[in-house]
This record gives C-alpha cells, structure tokens and sequence, in this order.
C-alpha cells in the first residue's frame, strides 16, 4: 500500500509524464544526491575559518585539488572493494570481517600514505621550492589518504548494517573527503607552518 501510495505521489508530482521506473530512480537517487550537496557546502565554513592561512600561503590552496582528489580517490578504492565483496557474498556484515577487513586495508592505507606524500613533497617542491609548504602539504596528504582508506572501508559496511545500498558509499566517500580533506590540509599546514615560523623567529 505504501509503495502504491509512493508511486503515486511521484506521478502526481512530474505530471505523470515520465514512466514509474524513471519517477523511482529520480525520486531515490535525488534524495541522496541534494543531502550530499548540503553536507559538501560545509566546507566553505572551514575555508572561511582559513582564510588568513590561504592568503598567506597560497601554494596551499594551489594543491587543495590534488589533496581531496586523492583522499577520494583512496577511499572509493576501499569502498569498492567492500561493496564488491558484500555483492558477491565473499565478505558478511559480522565483525570478524570487519575487523579483519578493516586491519588489511589499514596496512594499505600506510603504505599508499606514506607514497603518495613521498610523491607529493617533490611535486610541491619542485614547483615551489619550499621545503616548509612541502612538508605540510605532504603530511596532509598522508593523513587524507589513511583517512579516506580508512573510511571507504567502513561505511560500506556501516550502510550495510543500516539497510541502505553500500554502493552509495562511492558517492558519499568522495563528499566527505571533500570535507575532511579541507579540513586536514587547512589544520596540518596552519599548525606546521606556523611552527616553522616561529623557529625562525626564535
């Protein structure tokens, strides 16, 4: 009855001009995706926050990209390979899967850290010739990296064991390591830089 009703409204609402399957998917997948918008917006208030950091050292912003960019990029990794697991009934919800899961993709997420911020100093230094701004932007990037692994591997499961479709993991990973990653490099350079500053001032 509910599902008839809900059909109902969807037909009512786009003047029955689309076929039900189309109202459905539309109806679902909207839902997700307008939540997903407001919650990325959110980064704007830690951008604001700053402020005073990006101005000073712009290369950081310069690199904002390349930092979330491979924070979602790890994290969908992860996420797709619990979601094909969970799919393909080769992992289950209990939490020896989990943890077991969970400790392997840790190790992982250490290695690529520690990797792509190697790769991620000389970048930065070779463009900007600074060793401070590419420590920074290069430990902000370990940490986004562990993180995002960290965090694909988990909420798949976590949409799981809410009854949601883990496959919708891919999208929200990549939003909140929008956010998250906004937020690391913004608080790990503004500490690291300020440090360096202040023992030359010393």
């Amino acid at each position: 009855m509910d599902i008839e009703r809900r059909d109902i409204d969807k037909k009512g609402a786009l003047g029955g001009l689309v076929a039900p399957e189309i109202a459905d998917e539309v109806y679902t997948r909207g839902r997700w995706l307008i939540g997903l918008l407001v919650l990325q917006s959110s980064s704007s208030f830690v951008l604001d926050k700053f402020q005073e950091l990006l101005k000073d050292h712009i290369v950081v912003t310069l690199f904002l990209t390349m930092l979330v960019g491979a924070g979602g990029n790890a994290g969908n990794q992860s996420a797709i390979k619990v979601i094909r697991g969970l799919a393909t009934k080769k992992m289950d919800g209990s939490l020896d899967t989990k943890m077991r899961v969970l400790y392997q993709q840790l190790q992982v997420g250490l290695f690529l850290g520690i990797s792509l911020a190697t790769i991620g100093y000389l970048r930065v230094y070779v463009t900007n010739g600074s060793h401070e701004n590419a420590f920074a932007i290069s430990l902000s990037l370990f940490f986004i990296v562990l993180t995002s692994t960290v965090l694909g591997t988990t909420l798949p499961f976590v949409l799981f064991d809410m009854g949601f479709d883990p496959a919708n993991a891919g999208t929200s990973i990549q939003v909140l390591m929008d956010i998250l990653g906004v937020s690391i490099t913004c608080v790990t350079c503004s500490f690291i830089l300020s440090s360096f500053a202040e023992s030359v001032a010393h």
